[in-house]
Formats: C-alpha cells, structure tokens, sequence
C-alpha cells in the first residue's frame, strides 16, 4: 500500500512547491486537483499544456504518483444544459490525465437531500447514467478510469446503487473510490460494518482507490478528527484490504499540515 494525500490540504501553491513540501513530507502519492491546488489555475479551461508537462516532470522528480487527478463536477444536475457542461469539463479532465499518465479521474455525483422521494431520486440517478456514459465513452477513447464516489447525501448514495450504475454502464473504465466515511450517515454510524462489508461484496473487485479520513459524532454531525481518534473501524475496513486489496492506494482527505505525521504514522499501523 502507498500512503499519500489531498494535494490541496496543503494549500494553493506554485508546482514546484506543492510537489516539494508533499515530498518532504514523506506521502507517496496524491490525488491532485488543479483547480484547487495550484496557483493560476482557477477553472479547467485555464490548465495548458504546459502546466501538465510541468505537473509531470516536477511531481516524477519528487518521486510522488500522481494516483488520482481530481475533476470535481456536478453530473447529476436536473439543468440539462449546465450538466452537459460539467461533463465536458471532466472530459478534459480525462484527456489531461492521459498527457499525464494518470490512470484515474475523480469525481462525486452532486448533493441531494437524503430525504428525497424514490421517484426523484430515480430521475435523478437517470440524468446521472447518461453523464457517466458520456465520461465513459471519452474514458475509453482516452484509456483512463473514470473514478466515481459514492456519498451517503449524493445521487449515488449507497453501495446498491454504485452497483446498479456499474452495471448499466458496463464499462471497465468506470470503477469506485472508496470514502468510508462518505458511505455512513450520523443516524447510520452504528452500521458502519454492515455499509461496509455491502461495499466490499458490491463493488470491491471495482475499487481503484480510498480516501480515508475519521469523525465522531457531535450533535448529529461529523466532526473530523485524526487517522485513528475518531469511530471509524478502520481494523475492519484493513482487514478487507489486506487480505483483497494489498496495492491500495490511502489518500488521506482533511490533513491537517500540523498533524499529518501523527495520520501518516496511524494509517501505516494499520497495515504494517
């Protein structure tokens, strides 16, 4: 397993900074996203080629896989015109990522309510289908994954539905990343191993690579804490990666730049 990190947990920095102070920090590996990292590139139409020969050779030189490029769009949106222009926008993500030979492209579905009548969120999941295989197809043109997440209060909100969408697109360029903490709900946390071993029998054989991150839960909320400190049974979640999935990449969401250590030091123990 490699232990890497958010890219922009960091800060919006030059390049060569960014690259410099993951490096020194001691992660392996990052999921990047452009638009939020580094300087000067404030939307996806802004990333030149130039900017992906530089991200290329500086995070090469320092040693960091660039595991996930992270193109955060809204593809569920019930506007049909503003979602095909999300879907467009990840579809250079794609082809940036090929320039950079990067195998995955992230995303999330776009919030909705939890409380959302079936036949709404049916609709919804629909508009969803057709923006994933628009990605899809560009994917496979393209010879990059297209890395969706489910999130408890997302279009794609459970394990069953993450299944059901993997199957109607049927493409081996659409495969999982895997939030355990995106998966539970306040009113759910209780169930977290049951979650859990569903996503394992679901979608395990499709996971390409885990954020990993820990809460407690205050006042019906999540309150973030360090690797370990907070209610996520990770011994249960490393079991499974370690008996199924030994190459997993550990992208840790949230690091604090005070504290990283002490969630680089946790999450290694697990597996270690």
């Amino acid at each position: 397993m490699k232990v890497g990190v958010r890219a922009h947990d960091f800060g919006r920095k030059s390049i060569n900074q960014l690259a410099e102070i993951i490096g020194q920090a001691g992660f392996e590996c990052v999921q990047l996203a452009p638009t939020k990292a580094i300087e000067g590139i404030e939307h996806f139409n802004q990333i030149t080629d130039e900017h992906l020969e530089k991200i290329k050779s500086i995070f090469s030189k320092e040693n960091i896989e660039i595991t996930v490029l992270g193109c955060y769009v809204e593809p569920s949106l019930r506007d049909k015109d503003e979602r095909l222009e999300q879907v467009e926008f990840f579809k250079k993500g794609l082809a940036n990522a090929k320039r950079l030979e990067v195998s995955i492209v992230g995303t999330e579905t776009t919030h909705l309510d939890i409380d959302t009548p079936h036949s709404e969120r049916e609709k919804i999941f629909q508009l969803l289908k057709d923006s994933v295989l628009r990605m899809v197809e560009v994917a496979e043109k393209e010879d990059v994954i297209v890395g969706i997440e489910p999130v408890a209060e997302h279009t794609l909100n459970t394990p069953e539905l993450t299944g059901r969408l993997l199957d109607e697109v049927n493409s081996k360029k659409l495969k999982v990343i895997f939030d355990p903490v995106n998966l539970v709900l306040p009113r759910t946390i209780e169930q977290q191993r049951e979650i859990f071993s569903e996503t394992f029998d679901l979608l395990g054989n499709d996971i390409v690579a885990m954020h990993i991150k820990d809460i407690v839960i205050e006042d019906n909320q999540k309150a973030w804490r360090n690797i370990g400190a907070g209610v996520i049974d990770y011994d249960f979640i490393f079991s499974w990666l370690i008996k199924h999935k030994p190459d997993m990449r550990l992208l840790r969401e949230g690091v604090n730049p005070d504290s990283y250590q002490e969630d680089k030091s946790s999450i290694e123990n697990f597996y270690k």
